[in-house]
């Protein structure tokens, strides 16, 4: 578990205006939020919460929060941070609350060590999974899970079922979902060229009907 201590500001006004403004000095809106606890409006320097969230745990750094010009302190996680669409600027925080003895869900990078056996021979690592969802106490919170795939020869599969077993940690991802396969380069061509064909099917489909609503459209335009 890695935590880190962050003053912030308490949101006296709410709503669209406010916000803006908000965020035109350099302030992120956000909220702190949590089972049986009453919402807490804050705003965020998100410059300084940036370099604070730059430890080993990243985004899953437990936070010692602090409102300034107040007595109140909490325990929180970052749980989301909403970006706008076309900058990727933070728009808003969603900040959750930690209870004592509660455990927490997260998202836990896995780190993938070793060069496959596979790759040696010529295979190529294809990755469907970087990270699983994970439940735990908030003091057994994981930086990482590491994964040895050395061993790992051309035509295997690594499941969520695979990964190893950590005390206090229960993965909560879908045990069959595959994480990691090692693939033949045929093969890898043979599913891109599958998915680009099906991705024209689609396409032309959509064109076709198209074309046929315009069709139509023209048809009873002229009656």
């Amino acid at each position: 578990m890695v935590s880190v201590e962050f003053t912030v500001t308490k949101r006296e006004v709410l709503g669209k205006g406010a916000s803006k403004r908000f965020r035109k000095t350099g302030l992120i809106p956000a909220v702190v939020y949590g089972k049986n606890k009453e919402n807490l409006n804050i705003a965020v320097d998100f410059l300084k919460f940036k370099k604070a969230l730059k430890t080993e745990a990243g985004e899953n750094t437990i936070i010692e929060m602090h409102v300034q010009d107040s007595e109140i302190k909490k325990k929180v996680l970052l749980k989301e941070a909403h970006l706008d669409t076309l900058t990727s600027d933070p728009l808003h925080l969603d900040f959750y609350e930690i209870s004592e003895g509660e455990q927490v869900t997260i998202s836990c990078p896995l780190k993938f060590n070793g060069r496959p056996e596979g790759v040696k021979s010529g295979g190529v690592i294809q990755t469907l999974a970087n990270e699983v969802k994970v439940e735990c106490l908030p003091e057994n919170i994981p930086n990482e899970i590491e994964v040895e795939i050395s061993h790992m020869n051309i035509g295997d599969t690594l499941k969520v079922e695979d990964l190893p077993v950590l005390n206090g940690i229960n993965i909560i991802s879908n045990s069959n979902n595959t994480v990691i396969s090692i693939l033949t380069p045929r093969l890898i061509m043979e599913t891109e060229e599958v998915a680009a064909t099906e991705e024209s099917k689609s396409e032309e489909g959509a064109e076709s009907k198209s074309e046929e609503e315009t069709t139509e459209s023209d048809k009873e335009e002229a009656s």
